[in-house]
């Protein structure tokens, strides 16, 4: 991919060899306007376009801003992929980010929105959107489009396209728009390296990202397959792949190092992340090669005895489309339940997870499983430790079952409060703790807030109709205030006729992550921290949340945010101006899983920073 770097307010293109050498342009300055010409006709070019000869050999003007270009040129790669059939492609989705700093950057991003008219029409509206700063819209062709805004507030409007040609009924608009951004997107720094991790998640989804790093960075690694490694005026611009599937989490999770930012150098990179080990694919690695061959190659596989056995046999029954042994594979107590998910189309849709069964990419499983314990088997892209999926199993009698593809839907089980857990960076620990195990003096500025009291996870009260609790189901359990007293804890708290008991956890890194410990999907869990301020304090509280969270502080709700089509728990996300008292505050978070992974961070920013 090739961007532009020539800077002047205007330039000429030749569409092709032919035409150039058919037609003659001229470039001129009349009336102080910049002009291009041909024999027939002349258009003027304002600053940041540019003209171009059409096939038909028409001057048109267009936009002159390589992350537009970009933009352009994988939406060609996207048709070629369409028209190959090899995937079922109801959306696309192309975001070509520039990072300006960690909070703030510039976004292209592709979009498609569909004609709901009976009649063709050339207006789209885009719906209730926040506030863009500065935004410009464009067709396909790079022309300019007009657009009006109705102000709902001083953070959002509805957006209205106007579109230069008809789209008829059931056909997409398609457009791109190019505006500055803060606060939806955020990196984050562990160790030596900072992190990106923005999201496109939606069924049946081709996703192309392309982050173009502040300068001085180092790539360092992606949970994606990495298409295109190139530059843009000096920065390193690393353009990643994703297709989600039916049942897949379009999360580009990026790795770099920020020498400009903090000093750091290739010498700082850790150990894990530089590469795939010399020595070659291990002997099981090697097994898996072998056998995903043959499947593809049309043999069948089935065997329990490991979890790579049991991934192969998953990846020959949905190659195969072979419901009898699917099911087979599926813990016996959710057999029944997932049967009725794999009648009539239901294993043809199913059938395109296999993508996301990638054997070549092998998880880790313990040496001496227990007997009924459920795991979490991390699968990540090939040479990457950045995780990318998890497939939930169960060891049982010598077998491994898959718990779940879509939502295990039984009562959760979690050894975490039995035991003493640490994995992904977050530990919790087995002792019946008292508060003051979670208890801050004072909050510092920027630190994230890594040791809380954990209660949960609490399933999702749900009437077992389907295979997971519908968004109706999801909504009105967010919307049911905790039963026990916010200002009063105690070690003991009944839920739903169900008793909890609190246990500090404690995370290595500032997104706490909850996946790691509680498998299932569709799960609540609330957490709890005291805060000693010597002072009464005006502050803002950044939270992150994946997906839906509520704030109580002193027992007042100061904040909820519902999340009906998932989001990932990025730094900030949510920003929550509050006042501590002087003394012991009390604070509580409510976190609610939609399905996938999920999680939350929250820190102390300056009062300052809610105007940003």
């Amino acid at each position: 991919m090739k961007s532009n770097l020539i800077t002047v307010c205007a330039i000429i293109l030749l569409a092709s060899q032919t035409i150039s050498s058919a037609q003659k342009t001229e470039v001129s300055v009349r009336k102080g306007k910049v002009v291009a010409g041909t024999a027939g006709t002349s258009v003027p070019v304002d600053a940041g376009r540019k003209a171009i000869l059409t096939p038909d050999q028409k001057l048109s003007v267009t936009v002159d801003d390589p992350m537009v270009d970009d933009v352009m040129e994988i939406c060609k790669w996207v048709e070629q992929e369409t028209r190959a059939g090899k995937e079922k492609i109801d959306e696309t989705s192309i975001l070509n980010i520039r990072m300006e700093n960690e909070r703030l950057f510039t976004l292209a991003y592709f979009a498609e929105k569909r004609n709901q008219n009976s009649e063709p029409s050339d207006v789209c509206p885009i719906g209730l959107n926040s506030m863009l700063e500065e935004p410009k819209f464009y067709d396909l062709q790079g022309n300019l489009l007009a657009f009006d805004l109705e102000k709902v507030d001083a953070q959002s409007g509805y957006y209205t396209l106007h579109f230069s040609q008809s789209v008829q009924p059931g056909d997409n608009f398609r457009y791109i728009f190019v505006s500055k951004l803060s606060g939806v997107f955020s990196a984050w720094k562990e160790g030596p390296l900072w992190h990106l991790r923005p999201s496109l998640n939606g069924p049946n989804r081709l996703n192309y990202c392309r982050l173009i790093l502040p300068k001085s960075a180092i790539f360092v690694d992606s949970s994606r397959q990495v298409a295109v490694v190139d530059s843009v005026e000096g920065r390193v611009a690393v353009t990643c792949r994703a297709y989600t599937g039916p049942l897949g989490d379009g999360t580009f999770h990026i790795a770099f190092l920020w020498p400009e930012k903090d000093g750091t150098s290739l010498a700082d990179l850790p150990p894990q992340y530089r590469g795939p080990k010399e020595e070659g694919p291990s002997e099981i690695a090697q097994k898996g090669l072998r056998e995903a061959a043959k499947i593809l190659a049309g043999g069948t596989y089935q065997d329990q005895t490991t979890p790579l056995d049991s991934l192969l046999s998953i990846y020959s029954a949905l190659l195969h489309k072979d419901r009898d042994l699917f099911l087979g594979l599926v813990e016996p107590t959710l057999r029944e339940l997932a049967a009725g998910q794999f009648d009539g189309e239901g294993i043809e849709k199913y059938a395109d997870y296999m993508d996301a069964l990638d054997v070549l990419n092998l998880p880790q499983w313990p040496d001496k499983p227990e007997n009924g314990h459920t795991y979490a088997l991390d699968l990540c892209r090939k040479g990457s430790l950045l995780w990318e999926a998890s497939i939930i199993m169960v060891y049982q009698d010598g077998k491994w079952y898959l718990r779940n593809l879509e939502s295990g839907r039984k009562e959760t089980e979690s050894t975490a409060t039995d035991s003493n857990q640490a994995s992904g960076g977050v530990t919790i620990l087995k002792t019946k703790p008292d508060l003051s195990a979670a208890t801050y003096d004072g909050l510092g500025p920027g630190k994230f807030m890594r040791k809380w009291l954990l209660l949960g996870p609490v399933n999702i009260p749900w009437n077992g109709q389907g295979f997971f609790p519908d968004g109706e189901a999801q909504k009105k359990a967010f919307g049911s205030d905790p039963s026990f007293d916010l200002n009063q804890w105690k070690p003991g708290v009944a839920i739903d006729g169900k008793e909890y008991q609190w246990a500090l956890i404690q995370s290595e890194y500032g997104v706490v992550d909850l996946t790691r410990l509680f498998k299932d999907w569709f799960l609540i869990a609330y957490l709890w921290a005291e805060v000693d301020m010597a002072e009464e304090t005006r502050a803002v509280l950044g939270i992150g949340s994946d997906d839906s969270v509520k704030v109580w502080l002193n027992g007042k709700l100061v904040h909820e945010h519902w999340e009906e089509h998932g989001r990932g728990a990025m730094p900030d996300n949510d920003r929550v101006p509050v006042t501590f008292k002087k003394g012991i505050n009390q604070l509580v978070l409510k976190i609610q899983n939609g399905g996938g992974r999920w999680g939350f961070c929250c820190r102390r920013l300056d009062a300052e920073a809610s105007a940003k």
